[in-house]
């Protein structure tokens, strides 16, 4: 590996942080936070030292940036950055420990939306300002704004993209990946103004609007209120949030198809059709149990009023599903009271998550449907042996490296998320609590069941379980195996 290259360009990335950090700066010198101003400028001063280390000590680096440089690159920036990130909350007093700074600001840049805070309401209004804006940041992805801000990156932009990017393969919008970067930022940036926009017109007062556009758009989930989305009370606001959460953990790739008015494209992509289907269908599923079960099926045996209404059960169905389908962690309603058949169903609904090249989280539905396609194959090949057969996507071949990664993905998903749950009930975490939080953090999504439910919190949680849930965050954000082969050998070796 060429660590020089690799230093170079993370050097970079945190000169990019210092700057990104003047607005959240900003916002805490306009409510004058006091502590929480002198956090974010000694984290400029620190970000800015570092990446003039880099400048002062290493030469500029012509090579260009093969794939384990590429992938070293994208883990460092997204570790440092974190690592960074955290200095506010922890200098001004809001998180006790580091630990728990660094916990709450990879949930943050990994949109997972987990939190330590008990009461959100008495932060000041820059640190709700920070949770959200990297909820907005790591949404986009780090370093797709990188790719997207630098100029003329050639192939090492590409893999540097291709390296943080989600699902199976990447797809190119434009020749240059440059250009591509720009016009996936422009979407997000069109999408986030639109929500925005139509948050104020919902009555939602500004500063509020500001931080549930950004976590909206990153399907992250961090609110400004203890009771999430559900403290409003607002139907409006559900069925916008709802549309936006939905956009938001579609492929961002389909719009631009739209924007070139290849709307076939759009209505054939077997992804997009799987990920519909498996939101009526679960939300049928989750109505017809909510309204018909029997009061003793609920936790506490009591049914809410609302579930007696088949309207306002639709009402909690639809937004619950969308929330844990698109991996966004919002709530307007206490699902871990539910009956068990819909919270077990919202568990496995985890694992799946949303599209590829979207802000979601999880396995992937395209990596879901490849395994359903091979499935049927060799289903097929035990009655036919003889049988030779394409897995199609979209009605295009796929070539069977996507299929092996799909299915080795998958297979090392389970494999983390059994022994991380395993790690946390040797910490004296109860099984249901273990399972449903390695689960959501993996999937990026924020509340699982028992205590870290979505009326609860992570405060309870040991302080090593903390760091091994940051840890499940960001495996699950860089989809595992970039952060994984940093560990390997094979990865140091030239």
């Amino acid at each position: 590996m060429n660590i020089p290259v690799v230093l170079s360009t993370v050097g970079n990335f945190v000169l990019m942080l210092a700057g990104i950090l003047l607005v959240p700066l900003g916002v805490a010198i306009y409510h004058k936070n006091g502590e929480v101003i002198w956090g974010f400028a000694y984290t400029i001063i620190i970000a800015g030292i570092l990446g003039g280390l880099k400048k002062a000590f290493l030469r500029k680096e012509s090579a260009e940036i093969g794939v384990r440089e590429a992938l070293a690159t994208v883990t460092f920036s997204w570790i440092i950055c974190i690592f960074l990130g955290a200095i506010p909350f922890w200098y001004s007093g809001v998180c006790t420990t580091y630990g728990d700074a660094i916990f709450e600001t990879t949930s943050g840049f990994t949109t997972t939306g987990a939190s330590i805070f008990k009461d959100v309401e008495v932060l000041p209004y820059s640190i709700l300002f920070w949770r959200a804006f990297t909820n907005w940041l790591g949404g986009m992805g780090i370093v797709v704004i990188f790719v997207a801000l630098l100029p003329a990156m050639g192939v090492s932009g590409y893999q540097l993209f291709s390296a943080e990017v989600s699902g199976p393969s990447t797809d190119r919008l434009r020749p240059r990946i440059g250009e591509t970067a720009k016009l996936l930022l422009l979407i997000y940036l069109a999408i986030t103004i639109t929500l925005l926009v139509l948050l104020i017109c919902g009555g939602m007062p500004v500063f509020d609007a500001f931080c549930h556009t950004f976590s909206t758009v990153s399907t992250g989930g961090f609110s400004t209120k203890n009771t999430s989305i559900a403290y409003f009370n607002s139907l409006y606001v559900e069925i916008i949030v709802s549309i936006f959460m939905f956009i938001c953990a579609c492929n961002f790739s389909l719009y631009y198809m739209c924007y070139q008015k290849e709307f076939p494209k759009v209505f054939k992509n077997s992804e997009v059709r799987f990920f519909i289907g498996l939101i009526l269908t679960a939300i049928l599923f989750s109505v017809f149990i909510l309204y018909t079960s029997q009061p003793e099926a609920f936790s506490g045996g009591a049914k809410d009023s609302r579930y007696y209404n088949l309207g306002s059960t639709f009402r909690y169905a639809i937004f619950q599903i969308l929330t844990v389908t698109t991996a966004t962690g919002y709530s307007t309603t206490d699902f871990d009271l539910w009956p068990n058949a819909c919270r077990f169903l919202l568990v496995l609904l985890l694992f799946i998550g949303a599209c590829a090249g979207s802000t979601g989280g999880a396995i992937k539905c395209v990596r879901i449907v490849l395994l359903l396609k091979s499935s049927m194959r060799e289903f097929g090949k035990i009655i036919r042996p003889r049988m030779i057969k394409h897995v199609k996507l979209n009605g295009k071949s796929v070539s069977e490296e996507i299929i092996m990664e799909s299915s080795v993905f998958f297979v090392i998903y389970l494999g983390f998320f059994g022994l991380a749950t395993l790690a946390l009930v040797a910490l004296n975490t109860d099984i249901i609590t273990a399972f449903s939080a390695v689960a959501a953090c993996m999937a990026n999504f924020g509340p699982g069941l028992g205590q870290v439910g979505p009326m609860s919190n992570y405060s309870d949680i040991s302080y090593t379980g903390k760091w091994i849930l940051s840890f499940c965050m960001l495996l699950g954000r860089l989809e595992i195996y970039s952060l994984i082969l940093l560990f390997l050998p094979i990865m140091w070796k030239r």
